[in-house]
């Protein structure tokens, strides 16, 4: 035996065997594959957020619109428009209907217009008359 600090005192080696290191690449790489995962998700969720929530803008727009208007001007009925929203298509219906003598309900709703998959939103407000 030696008295070389560096020589090894045993003759086995150290470091890591093949198997341990297949394993760690195993482990690792399903980490990996679980955050990929993930984010693909949460992408979807960002996505379907920003839509829905541009639609609540483009609709509170509308509604706002027509708030302006005088009581006695507010025509009953539905008017439609197309707007883009994020890519996608979509049908703006704002429809105004009687509820009473003094009130008028106003409803504005937002849905794709393909009829595919992604956020819809209806809005509803009322206007009165002043006595």
């Amino acid at each position: 035996m030696s008295n070389e600090p560096w020589l090894p005192t045993s003759p086995r080696r150290r470091g890591f065997t093949l198997i341990e290191v297949i394993a760690a690449l195993v482990i690792f790489s399903g980490g990996v594959l679980a955050v990929l995962k993930l984010t693909g998700a949460l992408t979807a969720q960002m996505e379907y957020a920003a839509t829905t929530s541009e639609l609540v803008v483009r609709s509170e727009e509308r509604l706002d619109s027509l708030e302006q208007e005088p009581f006695a001007s507010l025509t009953l009925g539905t008017r439609s428009d197309t707007l883009t929203v994020r890519g996608r298509v979509y049908v703006r219906t704002a429809t105004v209907t009687t509820v009473t003598g003094l009130l008028k309900q106003i409803q504005v709703t937002l849905t794709r217009a393909d009829g595919g998959q992604g956020p819809s939103l209806t809005v509803t407000s009322y206007a009165a008359a002043l006595w």
